[in-house]
């Protein structure tokens, strides 16, 4: 709030503490009609994000102050702010749970999604806000709601809350339900190192063995001994491989999980290249040249997998799936130019400006003698409406490729949009 004046400053700032009075003293002095205007002025006041005092009231958790713009000056409840946020989402995202009783009760529509397609139902996951939860749930919020591509569900299980987690079980969350399969509940609880939030799940029916080939649950644990454990009591393979091609006893044996090597050793098949197949005999294995000279193979074709995955998903306009997959491919390989500008793209057509930028600016560090990067540099630039900053990528990438009519074209477009939005109305 650096460049809004003091009064508005102090207007918005009584709205989320709640002192209505104030607000009401401070809404007359920003009204150039002195009252007859009050409603309008209110509406039209916001910070530089886009907020406004129904936004601040619900952040705040101010009820009173709610209760006079919604029931008295007839404020619109649902209005969005700057990142396409309304009141319900910001009060959801504070864990104001007397705010969002009130607007639900006052017709808040909670499946509502912002710029980020989230609901306040996938805030209250997300920042654990349990009662909040709950009350969403009771009133018949889609538990199962996706945004881009995460549920609430795969939310909680990400950061390791199994009380959210079992909140959102025991309201019917499917606990297989995932992004194309690939990043289900249970590879997020995995990644969170929370055997409390594995638990929950295989005992909700997660399947121990879903996923895709190379990206099974299995694998993932190798350096969890209670997560193993849970899996191989439910029924999960403990013959299938990474995308590396190698097993979880083996992955265990590489992170030195002498317990998880035990654990996987009675029910894993023999691999015959093993000379000695004995617990002491894959650990001492896994520490071999032979062995990590395979492993460095093995990634390299792991990563090109992951690459190819990605353009094929591409290909098939599933962007946020080669996302997924160049992000794979990166986890390997985490400076490659190529991926991060495929990735990139993936987000420009998403309209995800700023990771868009984020990943042609690390291109551009990596290469900065190819004009593609200049170019996704220059495309994400325009996404985020800094059309003079576009403009000077596209040109820096025609100094290195003139003969470019891509890079041609996006810099007059960009240069034309530039000037035109400059020009005082």
């Amino acid at each position: 709030m650096e460049n809004i004046p003091p009064a508005t400053k102090v207007f918005l700032k009584a709205a989320h503490l709640g002192q209505l009075n104030l607000l009401k003293q401070f809404a007359l002095g920003l009204d150039p009609l002195h009252g007859d205007g009050i409603a309008e002025t209110i509406e039209n006041t916001k910070d530089g994000d886009g907020k406004r005092a129904i936004h601040f009231a619900a952040s705040g958790g101010s009820v009173q102050v709610l209760k006079y713009l919604i029931e008295e000056l007839k404020l619109e409840i649902d209005v969005k702010d700057g990142s396409g946020k309304t009141p319900l989402s910001r009060a959801s995202i504070e864990g104001r749970l007397a705010a969002v009783e009130y607007l639900l009760e006052m017709g808040a529509n909670p499946e509502i999604t912002d710029g980020s397609n989230c609901t306040p139902l996938h805030y209250a996951a997300i920042k654990g806000h349990k009662d909040i939860l709950s009350l969403f749930l009771s009133k018949g919020s889609n538990v199962d709601v996706m945004n881009d591509f995460v549920s609430p569900l795969q939310y909680a299980a990400t950061f390791g809350d199994h009380d959210t987690v079992k909140i959102l079980l025991d309201h019917g969350a499917n606990p297989n339900f995932g992004f194309h399969d690939t990043f289900t509940p249970l590879h997020a609880s995995i990644y969170s190192h929370s055997w409390q939030c594995v638990e929950l799940l295989l005992k909700a029916g997660a399947d121990p063995n879903g996923g895709p080939d190379g990206l099974k649950a299995l694998p993932l644990a190798a350096g969890e001994m209670q997560i193993i454990k849970l899996l191989v009591d439910s029924g999960a393979d403990p013959n299938v491989t990474d995308m590396r091609g190698l097993k979880p006893i083996e992955l265990a044996a590489v992170i030195g999980n002498h317990r998880g090597v035990e654990i996987l050793f009675p029910v894993t098949s023999p691999i015959p290249s093993y000379v000695d197949w004995s617990i002491n005999g894959i650990m001492k294995h896994a520490k071999s040249k032979k062995f990590n000279k395979k492993m460095n193979r093995k990634a390299m074709e792991c990563f090109l997998e992951a690459k190819s995955r990605g353009t094929s998903a591409f290909q098939r306009k599933e962007y946020w799936l080669a996302v997924y997959w160049y992000s794979k491919a990166l986890n390997m390989k985490p400076f490659d130019a190529a991926v991060l500008s495929n990735r990139s793209l993936c987000y420009a057509y998403l309209n995800k400006g700023i990771l868009a930028f984020e990943d042609a600016a690390l291109c551009l560090l990596e290469r900065p003698d190819w004009p593609k990067a200049f170019f996704r540099a220059g495309v994400a630039l325009k996404l985020l409406n800094r059309l003079d900053a576009a403009a000077v990528a596209f040109s820096d990438g025609l100094k290195l490729d003139p003969g470019s009519r891509e890079l041609q074209e996006a810099f007059r477009l960009a240069t034309i949009t530039f000037i035109t939005s400059s020009i005082p109305a």
